[in-house]
């Protein structure tokens, strides 16, 4: 049966990416062309192990369907690690299975595999282990860092008690990567592993077959199942049509591949690139079938998982202070945001940041974000106007923007700025209200919220005299009595302030990641120690520190959506060797969370599904 024909199922590929961020998994009803879920961020990240890691990820469905994940925890312990889960969605705690606690000199628990057996209603788990000395018929000195792995394992019916660790497969060479699948359609089983040997050099996958996991695998094994170059972290599976396809990772090359047969594993052929499509990255783990059902709610709970980067603006590349207002009528999301000219040519100043419109993009559900177009600012009284860092509000009748105005493009910094009100019935088009009178002719970075007796205040950024924050109280919006500065603020820029968890919050700029203060009365303010996203992040354009943010809170949830600057990162050049533009910015997003003891946190990281709002 050819390809075309394949019957279509639902399949589940776990795998990790790069040299271990967590698990990644990918969806496919085909077996060939496969999609990451939640934008292939990681779903789950290690917490146990010498070294912190989730590599070579195997999964596989219990006769209760609990699902059960095995893992790499390190490249040199004598654990392997585990947790279960109900839907590859939420996860159990994670433990430390002491497979080789017993042998003091094993240098290592490699890839290991989780089958179920039904003949024997036992999980099976294999993995590849050297322990110095114990098999002489390979020359460790002639074999890389001295490894010369058997394939050992376990049974067990709980993951509570577990069978004594045996040496399950040799077949008189260095093996890894054992992997099992049963034939549905003959019930034989297939064994795919990898002959590591360096001398002579190996390094492919081998087949051998079985009728049985208690009595084992004959240690004669086939060919090399695929052409003339390296592989490791063979994942077999069988698809409807009854074929076998085994993906690898072709890690000299960067990239995955696949050979199928239509004889239970007799015989292969190479699956054409053009017909495999699987997530960038991608790299050992394990493919298994699950139900529509399963499938149906892994994709429904992560369809509103944020990608990274959140959003790019398609004008100028620079997108930068979002603030984000929902459309009362049609209960769409806008993000106002600073459209910085990061394409513009670099003329040794900062010209870049001047001139700029005020972009607007729309979504329907704060996960997924299109550029909509420019504000339209009723407000130009210079020939070239500069629009910095808005701040939209809904009184429930108009929309407010607070805009800081700068009159003119220049090359430093040295030049007067003003808060400007604006007002919209369509959040497209800005009437121009007044010009404020606050403690100076150098402000920017309003933040308005309402208070609880009704009445409003703004901070926002006082720039002379080390840029603190003053603030302004106004009971319509329109007539403003400036305050003057606020005390305890340090130097900072980018107020954003919102109510979340009974208390007042404030997260400042500090070029550094984000400050964050606590108040009970929005007066007094409380500094928590250390910094929210100064350490760089892992995601795609996030490894810097974070700059000036919005903070939306959506049924008791905190969401901050903050920009990056993702080319400040120290690189000589792009991975595809194009220069660097520290200008460009960008908008990412990740959830807040507040301990019991009231101390923010963020994990940026980690996968951030938004609510839904509809």
């Amino acid at each position: 049966m050819t390809h075309s024909l394949t019957l279509l199922a639902a399949y589940i590929f776990s795998f990790f990416v790069g040299e271990s961020d967590g698990l990644h998994l990918a969806w496919s009803r085909d077996g060939y062309s496969w999609t990451p879920i939640a934008c292939n961020a990681p779903l789950l990240k290690p917490e146990i192990g010498k070294d912190r890691l989730m590599r070579d990820p195997s999964i596989c469905q219990g006769p209760d369907g609990t699902f059960h994940l095995v893992w790499t925890s390190s490249w040199t312990d004598r654990i392997i690690g585990y947790a279960s889960s109900p839907d590859l969605i939420h996860w159990s705690a994670q433990k430390a299975i002491p497979v080789m606690e017993h042998e003091p000199s094993a240098r290592n628990c490699w890839a290991p595999e989780v089958f179920y057996d039904e003949a024997s209603e036992l999980f099976y788990i294999f993995w590849a282990t050297t322990i110095p000395g114990r098999h002489s018929n390979q020359d460790e000195a002639g074999s890389e860092d001295g490894y010369n792995h058997r394939i050992y394992y376990t049974t067990t019916k709980d993951f509570e008690d577990f069978s004594p660790t045996e040496i399950y497969f040799d077949p008189g060479f260095n093996v890894i990567d054992a992997a099992v699948a049963e034939n549905p359609g003959n019930g034989e089983y297939v064994m795919v592993l990898k002959n590591e040997n360096l001398l002579p050099p190996e390094k492919n996958l081998r087949v051998t077959f079985s009728r049985s996991l208690s009595e084992g695998f004959p240690a004669a094994v086939s060919a090399p199942i695929h052409g003339d170059f390296w592989a490791e972290g063979p994942s077999p599976l069988f698809l409807e049509d009854g074929s076998l396809i085994v993906y690898f990772d072709k890690y000299r090359n960067h990239e995955y591949g696949a050979v199928r047969s239509t004889d239970g594993g007799r015989s292969w052929t190479e699956v054409p690139a053009e017909k495999l499509h699987l997530p960038e990255g991608m790299r050992h783990g394990t493919a298994f079938k699950v139900s529509d059902e399963v499938l149906g709610r892994l994709l429904e709970h992560y369809s509103l998982a944020a990608p990274k980067p959140l959003y790019r603006d398609p004008v100028h590349d620079g997108a930068a202070d979002p603030s984000i207002v929902r459309d009362r009528s049609t209960g769409k999301w806008y993000m106002f945001y600073t459209n910085r000219r990061a394409d513009l040519e670099d003329a040794g100043g900062v010209e870049w940041v001047h001139g700029t419109p005020i972009g607007i993009a729309v979504s329907d559900d704060l996960a997924h974000w299109s550029y909509l177009g420019q504000a339209s600012i009723g407000y130009a009284p210079d020939a070239e106007p500069t629009y910095w860092a808005p701040s939209v509000i809904d009184d429930g009748k108009l929309y407010h923007m607070y805009l800081t105005y700068v009159p003119g493009v220049f090359s430093d910094w040295e030049h007067p700025r003003d808060i400007i009100h604006l007002t919209s019935g369509n959040l497209l088009d800005w009437k121009y209200e007044s010009t404020l009178e606050l403690i100076s002719h150098k402000v920017i970075d309003a933040e308005v919220e309402r208070m609880p007796d009704g009445s409003w205040r703004m901070w926002y950024n006082q720039e002379p005299g080390g840029k603190l924050i003053a603030s302004a109280d106004s009971r319509d919006l329109y007539d403003w009595k400036d305050n003057g500065l606020v005390p305890g603020i340090g130097n900072c820029e980018g107020p954003s302030v919102f109510f979340w968890k009974e208390h007042w919050w404030m997260i400042t700029d500090e070029w550094k990641g984000f400050a964050v203060y606590r108040s009970e009365d929005a007066e007094h303010w409380e500094r928590q120690p250390g910094n929210l996203l100064q350490k760089p992040g892992k995601g795609a354009d996030d490894g810097v520190a974070g700059n000036h943010c919005d903070v939306v809170v959506v049924d008791g949830r905190a969401f901050i959506f903050y920009f990056t600057h993702p080319e400040r990162d120290r690189r000589k050049s792009n991975a595809d060797g194009s220069p660097l533009n520290p200008r460009r910015s960008l908008i990412q997003v990740a959830e807040l969370q507040c301990s019991d003891d009231l101390v923010i946190s963020c994990d940026r990281d980690a996968v951030t599904v938004l609510p839904r709002t509809d």
